[in-house]
């Protein structure tokens, strides 16, 4: 069998061959963004930032009705989710063994794809993300949203983070030309 063929079949087996129901859609969109991390503002930015035009209020609201489960995932914002999901999946399997360092302030550090990560402690138990490009400070370096609130949740947001990096350089760079 080809791996399109076991793919394929692996997924209609998730359902028993059937459609998946409101609750089984609404559980595996909760899972994908637990799973990379996201809170709803978090993929609402990220939306935002690749072009929907949509009013920020009606599709937060949106996104915390499906996590609700007062309406059904859309088929759009499944495909999203997932394709997030891939993503992250695909560069925690370029990325295995991230080495970590840690600086006498507590600062997880690691070098990744040539972009410097470092995760440093904040007040109350939480801990900010950030990566810049280059080993010294003057490299750029990609906005980041909020507060995490474990290390394993910064270290598992650090290549999404990089890889985000990555895009916003390449964007750049496409529009000086």
């Amino acid at each position: 069998m080809s791996l399109y063929g076991a793919i394929k079949m692996n997924r209609s087996l998730l359902f028993e061959g059937r459609p998946p129901t409101d609750e089984e859609l609404r559980s595996q969109f909760i899972s994908a963004l637990e799973e990379i991390s996201f809170t709803p503002h978090e993929l609402l930015k990220w939306m935002n930032l690749r072009g929907d035009y949509r009013d920020s209020s009606a599709s937060i609201r949106s996104i915390q009705r499906i996590i609700s489960g007062e309406t059904r995932v859309s088929g759009t914002m499944m495909v999203l989710v997932k394709s997030l999901v891939r993503q992250h999946r695909r560069l925690k399997a370029q990325h295995p063994n991230i080495e970590w360092s840690i600086t006498e302030y507590g600062i997880h550090c690691a070098e990744v794809d040539g972009w410097m990560v470092s995760i440093s402690p904040q007040s109350k138990g939480r801990w900010l993300l950030s990566c810049r490009k280059g080993p010294n400070n003057d490299g750029y370096s990609p906005p980041f949203g909020r507060w995490l609130d474990s290390l394993d949740e910064a270290k598992n947001k650090a290549l999404m983070a990089v890889e985000e990096g990555i895009a916003d350089l390449a964007e750049f760079y496409q529009e000086l030309k």
